[in-house]
């Protein structure tokens, strides 16, 4: 075996220009394979901490019924923000923050122009604990502050159609839950872009959660319990776990639930990336068939003379399928040495990007895993020998007597 393997390192450094070519093929598949890979796993991961961090948290907590009525911001479908409820869901392994929300819609008021809105009314201190990264948005004044219980963060569209500025006055109508048009005044005390990844309405408003308690009339109550977790990883874990605790009426949903649509874009960015991949390996690999017919073409004397001096023809085929791996292992390394070493420069620095439709920069940091070097490695040697086989076999089944005549 390791004269085969002599054999053919020698065989596939014979014709460098032919073997340089080739291994070019595979290692440029193999960059662009970990390179692309790399830079949609960080985007990947953008998208989910944007989701879980700054809109909806882990995991929520809803009274049955509410997620499928959610676009009517059902108010009747309530349940208690007090400690003793907030405090059981606490005391759950693994979770780590517990925040009550209520989203609604409603109408913002300044002078002579009125908008409809969407709402969400926030405990200031502990949605900072649940999804940090929504205060973050906020590029002008200052997020929700316990301090000011009038003090409200608005998206800058909504803003702009109001022709308000942070430090100005609105007033906030809305129906209560017994259907009653209430208001109350508020102050803009920051303002922030937009209200978060592929969100659909760009007005949107965050309210501290006593004053919109009171604007419509629930006291002591909420409509969601946004909960964080930590690890990630143990989302599932929880999810089981809380059902008990908080009983039938209540739905404990994960982020995968509330926001399914994360979900199916990170399962069509995987489509497109394994197409794209397929068709760079799929160019590489036939490259390696055009090599080695054109090596069996030339060889067939010499694949002769090895027939006639005893050269069974199974090691003829393990010589061929040899050289083809070779290829295959060179350049896979070549590729992922590359590929890993363009990721490692971006993922410290990270890459800026936008998304469509967006007006805020997100930053990329890429990242490739283990299983995928170690799978896409495989994937180039076993693919080269299995490109390899057809001209392989060709050669072990050559006659020793017609190859020995051969003038190829």
């Amino acid at each position: 075996m390791f004269a085969l393997i002599r054999i053919a390192l020698r065989n596939v450094t014979r014709n460098r220009r032919r073997s340089l070519i080739t291994l070019s093929a595979v290692f440029l598949a193999l960059t662009v394979m970990v390179g692309v890979r790399g830079l949609l796993n960080g985007l990947q991961a953008t998208i989910r901490e944007g989701v879980v961090y700054g809109q909806t948290g882990a995991v929520q907590v809803h009274r049955k019924g509410f997620l499928k009525a959610m676009q009517g911001a059902p108010l009747d479908l309530d349940l208690p923000a007090d400690e003793a409820f907030l405090g059981k869901i606490r005391a759950v392994p693994h979770v780590t923050a517990v925040a009550a929300r209520i989203p609604f819609g409603g109408m913002v008021n300044h002078g002579d122009q009125t908008v409809f809105s969407l709402f969400t009314a926030l405990d200031p201190v502990a949605e900072s604990k649940v999804c940090p990264q929504r205060y973050e948005r906020v590029k002008v004044g200052r997020p929700l502050d316990p301090a000011d219980p009038t003090g409200g963060d608005f998206t800058t569209p909504l803003l702009s159609r109001l022709g308000v500025k942070v430090g100005d006055g609105v007033a906030i109508l809305t129906n209560d839950r017994d259907g009653v048009l209430n208001a109350v005044d508020m102050k803009v005390i920051g303002s922030f872009p937009e209200p978060g990844l592929f969100a659909a309405d760009k007005k949107v408003g965050f309210i501290p959660l006593p004053l919109a308690q009171e604007l419509l009339r629930m006291p002591g109550r909420a409509t969601e319990v946004a909960i964080a977790v930590d690890p990630l990883d143990r989302i599932d874990e929880v999810v089981a776990a809380l059902r008990p605790v908080v009983g039938p009426e209540y739905e404990v949903s994960s982020w995968h639930d509330v926001a399914g649509y994360v979900d199916e874009i990170v399962k069509n960015q995987n489509l497109v990336l394994n197409l794209i991949s397929n068709i760079f390996l799929f160019m590489a690999l036939l490259g390696i068939l055009n090599t080695m017919l054109m090596s069996v073409r030339e060889r067939t004397r010499e694949i002769g003379t090895m027939m006639a001096v005893g050269v069974r023809r199974r090691q003829i085929l393990a010589l061929f399928l040899l050289e083809a791996s070779l290829l295959g292992l060179v350049g896979g390394a070549l590729g992922l040495a590359a590929g890993y070493g363009i990721i490692h420069h971006y993922a410290g620095e990270g890459i800026v990007m936008r998304a469509v439709g967006s007006t805020t920069d997100i930053v990329i940091h890429p990242f490739i895993t283990a299983p995928f070097v170690a799978r896409t490695f495989v994937v180039s040697i076993v693919g080269a020998a299995v490109a390899a086989l057809l001209p392989s076999f060709f050669a072990s089944r050559l006659r020793p007597v017609e190859a020995l005549g051969s003038v190829a």
